[in-house]
């Protein structure tokens, strides 16, 4: 099972170490605050990490069973993050916006995942990925 996961695994570390990033390491750009991308890139990460446990729990059985398991997690994890983020020693703030913008890419993902296995796809559209 460890096997199926590494990517997964590794994807949420990835997504742990930017979001503990202490503010003062943070970049300051004034247009990426105008547009707010910061909500598109957590939906983003979110997305891939959902995708990418519901490719790892698929063993053939029911696809509502790996799905859930997929977008369950990953919204437990994208809470979790933000919570952490609150940590006074970061200097950031928990942003229930981020959270929201969390579980909409992970609830993106499995629609996503539902239409590709309707059309006879892979769930993840990387081979080496799989």
């Amino acid at each position: 099972m460890l096997r199926h996961l590494r990517w997964a695994l590794l994807w949420a570390a990835i997504i742990l170490g930017l979001c503990l990033v202490p503010a003062r390491q943070l970049p300051e750009w004034d247009w990426f605050s105008l547009l707010d991308l910061d909500k598109l890139v957590h939906a983003g990460m979110f997305f891939v990490l959902a995708l990418l446990l519901a490719q790892a729990f698929h063993a053939g059985g029911s696809p509502v069973r790996y799905l859930l398991w997929g977008v369950v997690i990953s919204v437990l994890y994208g809470v979790a993050t933000e919570f952490m983020q609150g940590l006074e020693a970061l200097g950031r703030r928990t942003d229930p916006g981020d959270m929201i913008a969390n579980t909409a890419g992970a609830v993106a993902a499995v629609l996503y995942a539902r239409w590709r296995e309707r059309r006879g796809k892979a769930l993840v559209p990387f081979r080496f990925l799989r």
